[in-house]
């Protein structure tokens, strides 16, 4: 029976907020984007474990069938991958739990873990199970014009800090007193940063897959000002004073691209937090940023880890470079967000 199937499968991260007591059946030869999926181990190569809907990474044996979501992937660090094109042979390309099928592989990762899809999730009458059915947001009350303060996190690249800045200015923010909105706003379906920001000290944290989207790739400028719209919404429920929005990968991604070239979108923003690898591309996004309309508070990530790299920021923008625990200080914090509650002048930060 299917109830059985289901039960002891391994659930996917991104499968949170599915009711499963729904799947009755298996249905059509090709999922849609958000579909859920049950899928079989049949080779274990760059993902060995599997992160569960509570965060824990568990352990994969050939063999074992998991519950997905299908959706494509586009992440220079791992792989750029498409939506399945029907049942039988796909890969694992999150370890939050999607289905899809490899088209270019970042030579530095494995290929990735094979699956074999066995059926498309369906209730009784049939009809698939897709992460949007089971949105979690509340409903926007406008599309246009904000009700927060809100700052975003946007970085050069994958792996250039953007979840530790954020998360630090989550935690400054918290130190300062002021009750904070954690939100990943693109991006592939994963826990980490989503509880990294609680743990930060966010009052509520929200993401696009809250929205029903498994990752927000080939989405559109209007569909993302939705989903931010329906977070501030949640963030109101929850009496938060501002909100802290990481915006995945870097700014050449087409989504992050089209995003910060939308003036709808850069109008829900009082400024930017810059996550750099390294010195040239923070001085690169924040004339991207500059070029958008938006003011750059400051400038952090991993470049902070050198000094040198700082004071070459510094001489090349004249913007404020801090360091993620400077961040995390209430009076700094405060300084560099200033622009977000009262119009203040961002001081620059010593990042030694």
């Amino acid at each position: 029976m299917i109830s059985n199937l289901v039960s002891d499968a391994k659930r996917a991260f991104i499968t949170r907020n599915v009711d499963l007591s729904l799947a009755a059946r298996f249905c059509g030869e090709a999922p849609a984007a958000g579909d859920l999926v049950v899928a079989r181990v049949e080779r274990i190569r760059q993902h060995a474990r599997l992160e569960d809907v509570y965060g824990r990474r568990v352990w994969l044996y050939t063999g074992d069938r998991l519950i997905l979501a299908a959706a494509p992937r586009y992440s220079t660090a791992q792989y750029r991958a498409e939506l399945p094109t029907g049942l039988g042979d796909c890969q694992l390309v999150a370890a939050g739990g999607i289905a899809a099928g490899v088209s270019d592989r970042n030579a530095q990762v494995k290929p990735a873990t094979d699956l074999f899809i066995e059926g498309i999730l369906a209730d009784i009458e049939g009809v698939p199970l897709n992460l949007k059915r089971f949105q979690r947001l509340p409903a926007a009350a406008s599309i246009r014009g904000a009700a927060l303060p809100a700052v975003m996190v946007l970085g050069s690249d994958m792996d250039a800090g953007k979840t530790t800045t954020a998360c630090a200015a989550i935690r400054g923010l918290t130190n300062a007193g002021y009750r904070v909105q954690g939100a990943k706003l693109t991006g592939t379906g994963a826990g980490p940063d989503y509880w990294r920001m609680h743990d930060a000290g966010a009052v509520d944290v929200a993401d696009f897959v809250d929205a029903g989207f498994a990752s927000t790739v080939g989405t559109t400028p209007a569909q993302i000002l939705e989903i931010l719209s329906r977070i501030e919404q949640r963030a109101l429920q929850h009496r938060a004073d501002v909100m802290v929005v990481e915006i995945a990968d870097g700014v050449l991604q087409p989504e992050t691209s089209a995003l910060i070239a939308s003036p709808d979108f850069v109008s829900r923003f009082e400024g930017v937090l810059i996550a750099g690898d390294n010195a040239s591309s923070a001085a690169y996004v924040a004339q991207r940023v500059a070029m958008a309309g938006l003011p750059v508070l400051a400038i952090s990530g991993a470049l902070t880890r050198s000094p040198v790299a700082c004071r070459e920021v510094v001489a090349a923008t004249a913007l404020p470079v801090f360091t993620p625990d400077q961040l995390q200080s209430s009076d700094v914090i405060q300084t560099v967000l200033a622009p977000l509650f009262r119009g203040g002048d961002v001081a620059l930060g010593a990042c030694e």
